[in-house]
């Protein structure tokens, strides 16, 4: 890799990764928080009763809500980095956005593969979102956004 690319070829992928992991992460930590908590509040305004199936639903559909959006948020950066990853050469990031915004689909180009990659995501980030929420509640820490 070092004698066909150089050595710059051993950060290529950073860039991308970082527009595909931060708005990843920040939308995956900061939904959660703020659909369970607008989920319970609405729930105290709303007069009704948190049984105990509703504290299991309520973070079961925000954790789910949040694996779409974190999907969708980070899609552009996950399509540059599948294509920064796969091309040998000096081709920078800012290249594949631009060959992506100029080819057929235009800024669509960015969310081929949403499908697949919303199933995949999907089931990964809930399930985290999930288990985290657990494992607080199993520790006596309050349910995310219940207080």
């Amino acid at each position: 890799m070092l004698k066909s690319e150089g050595s710059s070829a051993l950060t290529k992928g950073l860039t991308p990764m970082l527009y595909k992991q931060v708005p990843y992460t920040i939308s995956k930590n900061v939904a959660f928080d703020f659909l369970t908590r607008a989920s319970y509040g609405m729930m105290r305004t709303g007069g009704m009763a948190l049984t105990t199936n509703t504290k299991i639903m309520i973070p079961f559909v925000c954790a789910l809500a949040t694996s779409i959006l974190a999907t969708i948020c980070s899609q552009p950066g996950d399509m540059l980095l599948s294509l920064v990853n796969a091309h040998e050469g000096t081709k920078r990031t800012n290249d594949f956005a631009k060959d992506i915004i100029k080819g057929e689909w235009g800024l669509k180009g960015f969310f081929v593969g949403t499908k697949s990659r919303l199933l995949h995501v999907g089931i990964i980030v809930t399930s985290q979102l999930i288990l985290y929420d657990v494992i607080k509640r199993m520790v006596g820490i309050a349910a995310t956004g219940s207080v």
